[in-house]
């Protein structure tokens, strides 16, 4: 989902959709992509900027208008009690 990020709040979690590329092996094909969705956290919303999210690995990552994005649980469905 490409659309708009403007309803995050910080604690939501996210997936983005990666293009990674993979190299040949044997006779395969040169150098061809697979697609893989990696887990984020949004860490940072204000009106003024994009939003920012903290991927599964710490690297921390601005959410673009272009980037394919979904979104897996709203943070006030996480909180407990």
């Amino acid at each position: 989902m490409a659309a708009s990020a403007d309803g995050f709040v910080v604690g939501d979690i996210i997936e983005i959709k990666y293009r990674v590329p993979q190299f040949a092996v044997d006779d395969r094909p040169p150098v061809t992509a697979s697609e893989r969705w990696v887990m984020a956290e949004i860490i940072h919303q204000d009106e003024d900027s994009l939003p920012m999210a903290r991927l599964a690995d710490g690297q921390v990552t601005d959410i673009r208008a272009y980037m394919t994005w979904r979104l897996v649980a709203r943070a006030a469905e996480r909180r407990f009690g």
